[in-house]
């Protein structure tokens, strides 16, 4: 049983570097093309809650979401503070975001 063990760790130890390798080359050798296109942006309307120019983030409450199955809830996003700057609390928005994870960032937002 020693043996058997020893033998599939040497296996391994021998083959590891070589598909590593392998992995590396297909890697190098893959087009610009072929790589994953940035995320998409989804559009959004609803009213600002919160905002926090500085932090670089704003609090909505959108309507429903259909492109991402969300439901209207109040939620926090980032959002680059010079977007944030002309507006204010209670304002009717659309927005764009781009959605990372359960929640995103709005890359553009103007009053309705």
């Amino acid at each position: 049983m020693k043996t058997l063990l020893a033998a599939a760790a040497l296996a391994l130890a021998l083959t590891g570097p070589a598909l590593a390798q392998s992995d590396m080359t297909m890697h190098e050798g893959m087009k610009h093309d072929s790589m994953p296109a940035a995320a998409k942006t989804v559009d959004g309307q609803g009213v600002i809650k919160g905002l926090d120019t500085a932090g670089g983030f704003v609090v909505l409450k959108h309507q429903p979401i259909a492109a991402l199955k969300w439901p209207a809830m109040t939620m926090k996003f980032k959002a680059a503070p010079a977007l944030l700057k002309p507006l204010k609390v209670g304002q009717a928005v659309t927005f764009k975001l781009q959605p990372a994870g359960g929640s995103g960032e709005v890359v553009a937002i103007s009053a309705k």
